[in-house]
């Protein structure tokens, strides 16, 4: 249990770590404004052919949002449920399985590679820091909408992951709870709602409903309020994907945002 002195150092880091995080995202936003204004565009088009979809490609990737979905606006309401490092390894081998099963099925019907999907390292450097400047511009509308929505919280409402981390401050849970948050949940998730969902529904539909409908989808599987909060996040992740249609962006965006979260839980240990 912290003393009075601890506490408020660990106040003190919390509230620098969200001033950090407000100061990067209005630099951010400034930088697109100006980008904008000298270009008329924040992303520049990028123009790619359209992937062949198979349609058992696409049946199974909606029945596993669908199940995401349910799970996500059921069970997510109230305190958060424990969960052990040992559910945290097994949803990281369950996650490892699901991405190798849904990148084997892209390229096992039809497509010649995965590069036809924006899967690949060319010009690596330049997704990176798209990926990081979407990651930050994200902060401030996220934390507007969770202050928003801060009293229709109730007190146990927590990501079960930053739960554990709270409960749990050893580097080996560290370790899987970056593993599993930073790395394989972006890695699944943006190869199922912005490379699959997103990337069919652009067939189907003019690109801002596409964005718009994926983006809800994955906003939702957090749960009724941690989704009402992430939507700007889905957002602009569905608009960078649209855009250049990158892989390796999303995953760093998303990826970088779940760590910032993390460090603030380690912040309040």
């Amino acid at each position: 249990m912290p003393n009075a002195n601890q506490a408020q150092v660990l106040n003190a880091a919390q509230v620098s770590i969200v001033i950090l995080m407000i100061a990067s995202s209005l630099t951010v936003w400034w930088m697109w404004f100006r980008r904008w204004k000298r270009f008329g565009e924040i992303w520049q088009h990028e123009p790619a052919d359209a992937p062949f979809w198979n349609s058992a490609v696409v049946v199974v990737a909606l029945a596993i949002i669908g199940l995401f979905l349910f799970y996500g606006l059921t069970s997510r309401s109230g305190e958060s449920k424990p969960i052990t490092v040992e559910q945290v390894r097994s949803g990281c081998l369950e996650r490892v399985a699901l991405a190798a099963m849904m990148l084997g099925l892209l390229i096992s019907f039809g497509a010649r590679s995965v590069r036809e999907f924006g899967i690949t390292l060319a010009n690596w450097r330049t997704q990176v820091m798209a990926g990081l400047e979407t990651a930050h511009a994200s902060f401030l509308p996220v934390l507007l909408i969770m202050v928003a929505t801060a009293l229709l919280r109730q007190p146990g409402e927590k990501n079960a992951l930053l739960v554990l981390l709270s409960q749990d401050r050893s580097l080996a849970t560290l370790a899987w709870v970056v593993l599993a948050a930073v790395v394989l949940a972006p890695l699944v998730e943006e190869l199922l709602f912005r490379v699959i969902l997103l990337g069919w529904l652009k067939t189907k539909m003019a690109s801002a409903y596409a964005i718009g409908i994926s983006s809800l989808a994955f906003a939702f599987i957090h749960g009724p309020l941690d989704g009402a909060a992430l939507l700007p996040l889905a957002l602009l992740l569905g608009n960078l994907y649209d855009r250049q249609q990158r892989y390796l962006s999303v995953v760093v965006a998303h990826g970088v945002f779940n760590l910032w979260n993390i460090a603030l839980t380690i912040a309040a240990c």
